[in-house]
């Protein structure tokens, strides 16, 4: 006879809603800090208070994405080639920011020039072909017709500098997919992928500072999109540049975090929501020099975010006495370095570096193809430096960089606890619902909801074995998919069952009956997880720290059970768990903070973080960022957390390497 095994319908069958709970909690953690943010920056009255803030929060910055390299060896420059266009030349250059690592870039040259001009950095959004993009290309040329010096840089991933490219085709997506897939190994190792995106460019200045045309002290700075993005985290980071016009990003992150929308990985700075930077601190780590925000009407970035972050920042202006500094432009269109934002551009840089009239009327210049701005043979530089390194290869030798100390059990669990963020209150007074107690088939099942920390639901099915059975001890069941894999997995419950096992089949938060509502539509690697996970690291967090706890709690739950035996010799351990797949983790490290567990079993658990880190092309799909959290390679790795389970009874299944294939 089938055995009718029990799931939950929407909304906790009929109890609770659930669908928001998990987005939900992630906000209001965000607000509280966002309104802490807004009072203190309020109480602002004096450049030094100020000074000491955007020192903190670019100390923070700059910590988060794992510091900038140190020594700026040799540049290495070569020039490959030059475009005679008429009023200026483009000179094709390729240059190391790092031994080995190869830049490619544009340099617009006006001609006739006798003492040192004005200089655009232009970085560039998520077009494949980066500085050849046409809408790219009319920015730099309408520059160079106006005589500056323009410096158009490939970010990795983009343009000739694909960063998984082999046997003359590109193995990762797009440059989006493809940042993603680099960025979260540097998550692993406490840095992101946006160092490099930096340092690029800070070395591009270096070579800037050297050439007679460039005037040093008038460097500006321009892009839009993920351009946007660069030049916000240049702002930051950089102080050479004299003036900038961050395009379509500036906004607020409170306005973005509602959107529901994602970014990828190299735009996600930890910890943000909690010690900044916000984009208000990206214009005003600038003050008192010049900044124009460039915005557009019908962006997908929240249009009121841009005015509300340049309100912000006029206020910190003001201290200066420099609120005419910084301004705003906008364009009734889509996302896009727009017409009206160039022509904006041209004038704000003509303004602030020439002191001219912002007289300059936009025109439709004339674009190259892609193939004529290749810097390099082939188009691409892997193809004709295939020994040259990528972002894998600095991310993994900066991990191999790292000391091992000494780790004591305690330690660990401590340090488990601080780096996955497994925050909650344990001790907090549980009042479990049981809306179903019915025997199915022989089993007594109960459906059992309860709340775990403040305005999180979690549910269980408790599962009994027949009568005559007697109970050996209650097993803690995570399913990757919780209650909804019940259905999927009844030979391997009853073979538990029978084997007098009750079984307390669980969900954490975000995952079976508490699953959340659809609200991104982007695929992967930019799903709603990876959304979430997103939020939480900018927290300081992470979801699988937050999935950790919700387990804990399910302990907790059972150990306030009449019918778990507590008469006997260490009673607390006729509790067992078990994690499979995605959830394996949450249980994992669960049952290292939790010694309660007398054995534990997971399936499909990874072998190691290093292997991810080690393994260029990884299984993405399984091991997001929904099972990893920032710079936990720092402080410690799979494998050392076993210490911690010594003397229980402990099974791996099928542990996994970092392409998902059993080993």
């Amino acid at each position: 006879m089938e055995v009718k095994m029990q799931t939950f319908s929407s909304c906790v069958d009929g109890y609770y809603d659930v669908s928001n709970q998990m987005i939900a909690d992630l906000h209001h953690r965000a607000t509280d800090n966002f309104r802490q943010q807004e009072l203190e920056k309020s109480a602002f009255d004096s450049i030094k208070a100020f000074e000491l803030h955007r020192k903190r929060v670019r100390d923070h910055f700059l910590k988060a994405i794992g510091e900038l390299p140190t020594e700026r060896t040799p540049l290495n420059v070569q020039c490959t080639g030059k475009l005679d266009r008429g009023n200026y030349i483009i000179e094709k250059i390729l240059y190391e920011s790092l031994p080995n690592f190869f830049v490619t870039s544009l340099l617009y040259v006006p001609k006739g020039i006798i003492e040192p001009q004005p200089t655009i950095v232009f970085v560039h959004g998520h077009a494949d072909n980066a500085k050849a993009f046409p809408q790219y290309q009319k920015v730099c040329i309408d520059l160079a017709e106006n005589g500056f010096v323009v410096m158009a840089i490939d970010p990795p991933g983009q343009g000739e500098r694909f960063q998984y490219f082999e046997n003359g085709e590109r193995k990762i997506g797009g440059c989006t997919t493809e940042h993603t897939h680099a960025g979260l190994r540097f998550t692993l190792c406490g840095a992101s992928i946006a160092r490099h995106f930096i340092w690029d460019v800070v070395r591009g200045l270096d070579y800037l500072e050297a050439r007679l045309e460039v005037d040093p002290d008038r460097i500006g700075l321009t892009g839009n999109s993920g351009g946007g993005t660069q030049s916000s985290f240049l702002m930051m980071s950089e102080s050479r540049f004299a003036a900038a016009m961050p395009c379509t990003f500036i906004m607020t992150l409170e306005s973005y975090m509602k959107t529901g929308q994602p970014q990828d990985s190299e735009q996600i700075v930890a910890g943000c929501f909690a010690h900044g930077p916000d984009h208000d601190d990206y214009i005003t780590a600038m003050a008192p020099k010049p900044v124009r925000v460039g915005a557009v009407n019908y962006d997908f970035f929240p249009i009121e975010g841009s005015f509300e972050a340049v309100a912000r920042a006029k206020k910190i202006y003001a201290l200066y006495s420099a609120d005419d500094k910084v301004d705003i432009v906008t364009a009734p269109c889509q996302h896009e370095y727009s017409i009206e934002l160039r022509q904006a551009c041209v004038n704000f840089f003509k303004m602030h570096f020439r002191n001219e009239l912002p007289n300059f009327q936009v025109s439709d210049p004339n674009i190259l193809p892609d193939q004529a701005l290749w810097v390099t043979p082939s188009g691409q530089v892997l193809e004709h430096y295939p020994k040259s390194r990528t972002v894998f290869d600095l991310n993994l030798e900066r991990f191999r960089t790292f000391n091992e100390s000494e780790r004591k059990i305690e330690d660990l669990r401590e340090r488990v606890i601080s780096v996955l963020g497994v925050e909650g209150n344990r001790k907090a007074e549980i009042h479990a619902r049981i809306i179903s107690d019915q025997v199915i088939d022989g089993y007594r099942t109960e459906k059992i909801f309860f709340i775990g920390s403040t305005d999180i639901v979690l549910t269980g099915v408790m599962i009994h074995p027949k009568e005559g059975i007697g109970v050996e001890r209650t097993e803690l069941v995570i399913f990757e998919n919780g209650t909804n894999e019940i259905p999927h997995r009844k030979e391997w419950l009853i073979d538990r069952l029978n084997s007098g096992v009750r079984l307390f089949v669980f969900d954490v938060r975000g995952i079976g009956g508490v699953s959340s509502r659809e609200f991104n539509r982007s695929g992967y690697p930019h799903t709603a997880e990876y959304k979430l996970a997103c939020d939480a690291m900018m927290l300081g967090i992470s979801t699988l720290g937050l999935r950790t706890f919700d387990v804990l709690r399910g302990y907790d739950y059972l150990q306030t059970r009449s019918d778990i035996d507590r008469t006997c010799y260490e009673a607390k351990r006729e509790i067992s768990i078990y994690g499979g797949g995605k959830s394996a983790f949450y249980a994992y490290f669960a049952s290292v903070i939790e010694e309660g567990f007398s054995s534990a079993v997971f399936e499909d658990l990874l072998i190691s973080y290093q292997d991810l880190v080690e393994t260029k092309y990884y299984d993405g799909q399984r091991f997001h960022l929904d099972v990893m959290a920032w710079g936990i390679l720092q402080r410690f790795d799979l494998p050392d957390l076993e210490i911690c389970l010594a003397g229980r009874e402990v099974q791996f299944i099928n542990r996994r390497n970092a392409k998902g294939e059993i080993v």
